[in-house]
């Protein structure tokens, strides 16, 4: 707990402008910090200590302002079809069939196929940084992110691609 707390305090004042410039708002910004500091905390146990802390913290923050503008965009009649209730039930139905796959996927791929899989799709990493993360070119892991998505489309059911 107190070394989360120091890296609370040493990352809190970037995190807070990094926000600040994204939503332009001041309260919102905080609100967004608290959130992303409490999934950091949540989650501290998915951090890999091989890579950036400030990468993965900066991650959840980017994440937390997209989907904060994400929920304030104008809802339409042709979103209205795709709407799925969400409740704790179906949440929890869906982590238990993310964390199911990403198993699967960890039996069937390399270890660099998995890693750059996880890097961009499960820390939301664009193509530089999961490069940069992982020490290889970024055709390297565009190679590696084909054949781990190849790989898993031959191997997974065709029920769990829909």
């Amino acid at each position: 707990m107190e070394s989360f707390e120091q890296l609370v305090f040493r990352f809190e004042g970037q995190l807070f402008h990094f926000l600040l410039k994204k939503t332009g708002d001041h309260h919102l910004s905080q609100d967004l910090l608290q959130t992303t500091f409490v999934i950091a905390y949540r989650k501290l146990h998915r951090f890999n200590p091989k890579y950036a802390f400030s990468t993965w913290i900066y991650t959840i923050a980017n994440r937390q302002a997209i989907n904060h503008f994400r929920r304030q965009r104008p809802f339409d009649s042709e979103d209205a079809d795709r709407v799925v209730e969400e409740t704790p039930d179906t949440e929890m139905l869906a982590a238990e069939q993310a964390e199911q796959l990403w198993a699967k996927a960890r039996r069937l791929l390399t270890d660099a196929q998995y890693d750059a899989l996880w890097f961009f799709y499960g820390e939301d990493r664009n193509l530089e940084q999961t490069a940069r993360v992982m020490d290889r070119s970024a055709g390297s892991v565009k190679v590696l992110l084909h054949r781990a998505r190849n790989k898993l489309a031959d191997e997974l059911p065709k029920e769990t691609q829909d």
